[in-house]
């Protein structure tokens, strides 16, 4: 029962004590990966279907055989383009869903301790879709926004700069100025995350929700930028380890296939982890800022 549920103590929320939450999300997003990248595979299968070597050719060094498909099936890889852009945006609002039912699994548990369940949490997740829906409506235009205006004041700046500082250094500084400008972009999601950590945590409004965020992220800005940027960090390793072995044994089928799929896979749970691990310190750390009710309960079991 729904009524059953109660928040966990921040001492208690941990990401690994949710590994069932973990899955359950790296599983939507690997159908939905499915799903977007299914033309693609479609249109590669239909121009290299009849090949004795299938579409080995395609990793073929000088990527000649790849360009030379992107230029014969144009319309055909704008339509796999659109498709699969369309299911990235239909993807991050549906995702909401699943990504609220982790964060509530994480944060909350039965009155006996133990995990309160996939439909449970997916009931609480479709309960806040509104306000987290609102939420990255709001933070997207203002990354947006702020993404914008880094560009046009590095455009500004090298304009200005242009006249006694030469071509090159004044693009060179403008694009450092607007480099600069970035970390608000990084900022306004830290923020959104603390927000989406008051929502589940409290099921509060969503200007509730930003103030908290920023209220939480002022009070301790070293420490969630850290906490942020080495989970941000760890997670792009898997990535850079996977891309180099993808180059030595891409283009082969049989077993090798078998692996480098197995090595997507892993990636791509191993990034699922690292962004559990940083909400479950949202939820831990959203407390402070007294948003909502705090009626918690210890949680050693699982």
């Amino acid at each position: 029962m729904i009524d059953d549920v109660v928040l966990l103590a921040a001492s208690s929320i941990r990401a690994r004590r949710r590994a069932g939450a973990v899955v359950g999300t790296w599983a939507w997003q690997t159908v939905l990966a499915l799903v977007g990248s299914w033309p693609a595979v479609g249109l590669v299968r239909a121009a290299y279907g009849a090949f004795p070597s299938g579409d080995a050719a395609l990793w073929e060094p000088g990527t000649l055989p790849l360009l030379a498909l992107i230029s014969r099936e144009a319309n055909g890889v704008r339509a796999a383009m659109g498709t699969a852009g369309a299911v990235l945006v239909a993807g991050a609002i549906a995702g909401l869903v699943p990504l609220a039912a982790m964060m509530i699994s994480i944060g909350s548990a039965g009155r006996d301790g133990r995990a309160i369940g996939v439909a449970n949490a997916l009931a609480r997740a479709v309960r806040i879709f509104r306000p987290l829906g609102l939420l990255l409506f709001a933070v997207v235009l203002a990354q947006g926004l702020a993404v914008a205006a880094a560009v046009l004041f590095g455009q500004l700046v090298e304009a200005w700069t242009h006249r006694w500082l030469g071509e090159a250094h004044a693009q060179t500084l403008g694009i450092a100025v607007g480099a600069a400008l970035m970390p608000c972009v990084v900022a306004l999601g830290v923020v959104h995350d603390l927000a989406r950590a008051a929502v589940v945590r409290f099921g509060v409004r969503p200007l509730q929700a930003l103030s908290a965020g920023c209220q939480v992220l002022r009070a301790a800005p070293v420490t969630l930028a850290w906490s942020w940027g080495w989970r941000a960090l760890a997670s792009v390793v898997p990535v850079l380890v996977a891309a180099d072995l993808a180059d030595h044994i891409g283009g082969r089928g049989g077993v090798a296939l078998v692996v480098l799929g197995a090595i997507h896979q892993l990636v791509v749970l191993a990034r699922v982890a690292f962004r559990a691990s940083w909400l479950a310190k949202a939820l831990r750390t959203v407390d402070v800022s007294k948003v909502g009710p705090l009626s918690f309960v210890d949680s050693a079991s699982d």
